[in-house]
């Protein structure tokens, strides 16, 4: 029997990196998936899953827009009947000081970052206030809870999101709705490759990344997966409002 046997799952961000390994992570420990993403992508990844015996639709969406986020959850129920997890993990990241951010920058990070998990809750927990049990875990950054060189909107999209978990933690505690956070350092995934990818020391910059860890190393997508598993299960039933780093010591120091 797994971990999350037989639970409706939704997986913002699912087309690639964390989401991708988390969506067959979850899809081995029996979860009933719906998947969205705006790569499509997320077709394969649901097709993969469907071919080694588990159950996954992809929805090709934006969630970070109302009515997508709502055409998800929608699908979800017309799918599978219910909805017990949401874990939001779509996320984007921009390198720039604070005075060099524009004001478009500014508002497409917090959009995606902290607006799109608001309303991927804001469209799943009707349906969750009604069965009076779900669960929600949101992905933040290590970012959002230390201060970083030329990441002003991007710590402060996912500082907020930190906070907005404690208080939808708080909110919906009488539904029996647990909401948790997981704030993760710099993990070898397809973001921050990108992110170093022009510049022109960027082995160096690498390897000045994972030193400011004090394991020394990148972080990988199975690490983080695994413990949103822990916290979408049932094994996590009495933790709610939580903010658990992921981040091999980053912020211990």
């Amino acid at each position: 029997m797994g971990r999350l046997d037989g639970k409706v799952t939704i997986i913002t961000g699912a087309a690639r990196g964390q989401g991708a390994v988390a969506a067959d992570l979850f899809a081995r420990e029996g979860a009933r998936l719906v998947l969205s993403d705006i790569l499509p992508e997320g077709e394969r990844v649901a097709a993969q899953i469907a071919a080694s015996g588990g159950h996954a639709v992809f929805v090709h969406a934006d969630t970070a827009q109302e009515a997508e986020a709502q055409r998800v959850a929608s699908v979800a129920l017309a799918t599978y009947g219910r909805i017990d997890v949401l874990y939001n993990n779509a996320g984007i990241i921009l390198g720039k000081p604070f005075q060099e951010t524009t004001l478009e920058e500014w508002e497409r990070i917090i959009r995606i970052d902290l607006t799109g998990p608001f309303l991927m809750s804001k469209a799943v927990t009707p349906q969750m206030m009604e069965q009076r049990k779900g669960v929600i875990v949101n992905i933040s950054s290590v970012g959002g809870i230390i201060g970083y060189p030329a990441m002003a909107a991007y710590g402060a999209a996912k500082g907020g999101l930190v906070n907005l978990t404690r208080c939808m933690a708080v909110d919906l505690a009488p539904y029996n709705i647990r909401v948790n956070v997981i704030c993760p350092g710099a993990i070898d995934t397809p973001m921050p490759r990108t992110y170093v990818e022009h510049m022109p020391n960027k082995e160096a910059v690498w390897k000045q990344i994972a030193d400011v860890h004090l394991l020394k190393r990148f972080g990988t997508a199975e690490e983080v997966a695994y413990v949103a598993l822990f916290l979408a299960s049932d094994e996590a039933s009495f933790m709610t409002g939580a903010m658990l780093p992921v981040d091999g010591g980053h912020s211990a120091y």
